[in-house]
């Protein structure tokens, strides 16, 4: 410490600063502080999940205070040797990679594009990236007009919660504030009944014997003419009456306006016989399949479908961003990717929480879907998609085959499938990294420059090595 202090005494303000910044002491520092953030992003990440630590840990002012001060010390350093000289070569260029490096990122970080798009069986075409960033939008029907974007705005609640800092949005003449974000929730399903004449109808039954027991509520919009849950074996349908049996083991159940429950029993095993009959909520029936009684449990003539979000501390397979939202001194969650419809007179409002999207600037609609599955099981061994680019013409994207395409590349990521294990969509990772040549390089001066620093330092070592030889020969 006194050498330190004694290095530094006999020089001006300016001349110690820059004597600091390029000293090797500032120098460790700064690798004792990368060390530290970065096993505490390994801990994040360990305990929650990596867009957490990279939102809270690597992409935090502290990172980034650290990374200029390195720059600010490499740069320093290579002033610190001028007027350079043959063996500061390698010295120079791994230095200059290293500032290459670390500007290539910045560039990648704050202009890349980093997302995905679903391409749908059905051969439409899609225009769209979905990005991990997320935006609240506010759309509003003036008597049944036009839908109008009324608000629109970038949010990131992880990092600005609304607890501390609530957002309000003006409708009409009510504010609908933002109160509340759960990063990591679990959605929980009601129905709940409810007075708005566009609501449909919901019954919640229950199908039970000795082995087996299901309930389950089967909510019908008023769009839709009939409902169905598949039981697998048997299916129960919620229909307004237009509904025709298509063959098998179906309960098809008919509401009035009374609240009395029109039921239709079809057997398989017994075509063309059917059990029909009218119950209330309460009563208990036989289907005459495999012992089972069916109780209808609770009727409702008008109903909706209310989400609740149970808080999460961690996440899991399940669990979903919800934020929630105040109008009208009545409080709602918003799950992401999903929306809330409020009314106020004869506006309509849909108020959309998720993942941002962002434009193309062309078209790829998919042709066809291939996979390949391991002998004798449903695992995907390998799988491709056959697009039509707009501009390009009929491509192959594959797991190891990406796609180039305007500055953008395409790689295969995933696909879903239905319960038959037939292929719906085929999802791609889209990628769009301005900052990737300038990495390249920094990469590759890094290499050269290590690569040149051993060569200079060996040549020294064999020069040392023959002149103590000479020096002993004589």
């Amino acid at each position: 410490m006194k050498q330190i202090i004694k290095k530094y005494s006999r020089l001006t303000w300016s001349e110690r600063l820059f004597k600091f910044l390029a000293s090797i002491e500032l120098a460790v520092l700064v690798i004792l502080s990368l060390g530290i953030i970065s096993a505490v992003g390994t801990i994040y990440e360990a305990n929650y999940d990596a867009k957490v630590a990279q939102k809270l840990v690597y992409h935090s002012p502290y990172m980034y205070f650290v990374l200029g001060l390195l720059c600010i010390n490499l740069v320093n350093v290579m002033v610190d040797r001028w007027p350079w000289k043959r063996h500061h070569m390698g010295f120079v260029l791994a230095h200059v990679g290293i500032i290459l490096l670390l500007l290539g990122s910045l560039m990648t970080r704050y202009w890349g594009i980093d997302g995905s798009m679903t391409l749908e069986m059905d051969g439409g075409t899609n225009r769209w990236i979905t990005v991990d960033q997320t935006e609240l939008r506010i759309f509003a029907s003036f008597e049944n007009g036009e839908p109008t974007t009324l608000h629109h705005r970038d949010v990131d609640f992880l990092l600005q919660s609304p607890k501390d800092h609530p957002l309000q949005f003006l409708l009409g003449k009510e504010p609908l504030v933002v109160t509340d974000y759960y990063h990591y929730s679990l959605p929980k399903m009601q129905v709940v009944g409810s007075s708005d004449a566009s609501d449909g109808p919901a019954l919640r039954v229950q199908l039970q014997n000795e082995r087996v027991s299901f309930s389950e509520w089967i909510f019908r919009r008023k769009s839709k003419p009939y409902e169905v849950v598949n039981l697998g074996p048997a299916k129960i349908i919620l229909s307004d009456g237009s509904y025709q049996s298509q063959g098998g083991n179906e309960i098809i159940l008919e509401p009035d306006s009374q609240g009395k429950i029109k039921y239709a029993i079809f057997t398989e095993s017994q075509p063309g016989k059917v059990n029909r009959g009218t119950v209330e909520a309460g009563t208990t029936i036989a289907t005459g399949w495999m012992g089972l009684q069916l109780r209808f449990l609770k009727y409702l003539p008008q109903a909706r479908q209310d989400v609740q979000f149970e808080y999460r501390k961690s996440p899991t397979p399940l669990t979903t961003p919800a934020v929630q939202v105040e109008y009208k001194g009545e409080k709602h969650w918003i799950g992401q990717n999903s929306s809330l419809r409020l009314f106020s007179g004869n506006t309509a409002y849909w108020v959309s929480f998720g993942q941002k999207r962002l434009p193309l600037g062309f078209g790829i609609g998919l042709k066809e879907f291939k996979v390949g599955r391991y002998q004798g099981t449903m695992r995907a061994a390998s799988y491709s998609s056959d697009v039509e680019v707009e501009g390009l013409g009929e491509q192959e994207i594959s797991m190891n085959n990406p796609l180039k395409h305007r500055g953008f590349t395409f790689y295969q990521a995933s696909f879903t499938e239905d319960e038959r294990g037939q292929p719906t969509a085929s999802i791609l990772s889209v990628n769009k990294d301005p900052g990737r040549p300038v990495k390249n390089l920094g990469s590759f001066l890094i290499v050269l420059g290590s690569i040149i620093l051993f060569y200079f330092k060996r040549m020294k070592l064999k020069a040392s090595s023959s002149k103590k030889a000479t020096q002993g020969a004589a």
